[in-house]
């Protein structure tokens, strides 16, 4: 083959390589749809279920990118805080970023100067003051801004909502005694319902909430790892431990559960 015909066969297959690759339609990837958390504090959890491990708390205003969504209505999303992926109601995301602006949920809250309750209070909120976000930490603490003092300091993302008024809880058991004290041994003045609404009044020793029923305004104590900021689809199972030599038992209502070591007061 002379020189000019090797020349014509490698420019045509140059060409042919030329209209093969105008041919392939370049990858499309669709962007990124994202979503914020609305609640103070909720959780991600490592499948779509409330029984399932909490993989990591999530804040309100947080950012997720949303993956995928069963037939349930549980979303999987990556947090952009952190990157962890797991799954959360959809009913807790909004398209639109969460507003800065917060109101104090509690009758009063102190504004620290650094996120830990033994930290000096450099001002003491009430229900209703104005708050607007700077930062959070892992620790559940926020960084805010006083409206009305302009100072700046930490409070429990807990002792805040995003709406003025007070921060209502669920039962998220079959039945939940409310006591008239901060332990098992306190006088039950009630039973709460499955998803029953309370509101949330604060926190006192060994992780006991004073709140109010809703329904019949009896203010009391409960455990407050039996409520939830949101209603729950089916009821959490507790845990009762069997006395010394007595068979297991099914767990009934929460009064069974083990008491809580009690801890020492914590100022809010």
């Amino acid at each position: 083959m002379d020189r000019k015909a090797s020349l014509g066969w490698g420019m045509l297959l140059l060409l042919i390589l030329l209209m093969a690759g105008a041919c392939q339609q370049p990858a499309y990837y669709p962007p990124p749809v994202y979503y914020y958390v609305t609640p103070p504090v909720t959780y991600l959890r490592d499948c779509p279920s409330y029984d399932c491990g909490v993989t990591t708390n999530l804040y309100s205003g947080d950012q997720v990118e949303f993956l995928d969504r069963n037939e349930y209505g549980w979303d999987r999303v990556r947090v952009t805080r952190t990157g962890a992926v797991g799954w959360i109601p959809e009913q807790l995301l909004s398209p639109a970023p969460v507003p800065p602006v917060y109101y104090v949920a509690l009758n009063t809250v102190y504004l620290r100067d650094c996120a830990d309750y033994n930290c000096r209070s450099l001002e003491l909120l009430y229900r209703g003051d104005r708050v607007e976000k700077i930062e959070q930490n892992y620790l559940g603490w926020w960084r805010v801004k006083s409206n009305k003092t302009g100072n700046i300091g930490w409070v429990p993302a807990s002792a805040l909502s995003p709406t003025p008024g007070p921060p209502y809880y669920y039962v998220n058991v079959t039945s939940l005694a409310l006591r008239a004290g901060p332990s098992t041994g306190s006088k039950i003045l009630t039973t709460l319902g499955f998803n029953q609404q309370v509101e949330w009044l604060g926190l006192g020793p060994g992780g006991w909430a004073q709140v109010r029923d809703t329904r019949t305004g009896i203010i009391g104590w409960a455990a407050a790892r039996y409520l939830e900021s949101f209603p729950v689809s089916y009821p959490k199972p507790v845990y009762k431990k069997p006395k010394a030599g007595a068979k297991k038992a099914a767990p009934k209502e929460e009064e069974e559960a083990p008491a809580p070591t009690p801890a020492k007061p914590k100022a809010m």
